[in-house]
């Protein structure tokens, strides 16, 4: 492996990192798939009051892990479900429909570590997506399929 290909070491303080909002939502990029060799992607996501969260998807080849910092987040993954609060975790590995949603009328914070990496780049075209949008889930659903599945993100209907 060459050294332009080596994954980075990183540290960071608290509140680091690469922040975007979009539809309420605020992510903090902490580790992306850059840095990694394309392994890994690590980021804080901070989701509003009563957010319903995506729809509920899967991926091919994606993995999650989700842990819970502040706050509850309501997990679907398969047929199990979980209201999570601080030091809840949820695993996904790939072809299992989730979906997750704040329930609550507090924020809630948590981590989320995908390997491979690459969805740091859905969440990006998926904010400039929103901001190009008169209105919010588009019109055109199609436009956003094609975003979803360029990622790995389907929809299990």
């Amino acid at each position: 492996m060459s050294k332009e290909n080596s994954p980075t070491p990183t540290l960071l303080p608290p509140k680091a990192g690469e922040t975007w909002s979009a539809l309420g939502v605020t992510l903090t990029y902490k580790l992306i798939g850059a840095e990694t060799d394309g392994q890994w992607l690590v980021l804080e996501y901070s989701a509003p009051p009563n957010f319903p969260g995506p729809p509920p998807h899967w991926h091919k080849i994606t993995t999650e892990l989700f842990y819970v910092l502040e706050g509850t987040l309501s997990f679907r993954v398969g047929e199990q479900t979980l209201n999570a609060g601080p030091g809840g975790f949820a695993y996904v590995p790939p072809g299992t429909v989730h979906g997750f949603s704040n329930p609550t009328d507090a924020p809630a914070r948590y981590l989320l570590i995908t390997s491979p990496a690459g969805l740091e780049n859905y969440f990006i075209e998926l904010a400039e997506m929103v901001k190009n949008e008169p209105q919010w889930p588009p019109k055109d659903m199609m436009k956003l399929r094609n975003l979803m599945s360029k990622y790995d993100t389907y929809s299990p209907t």
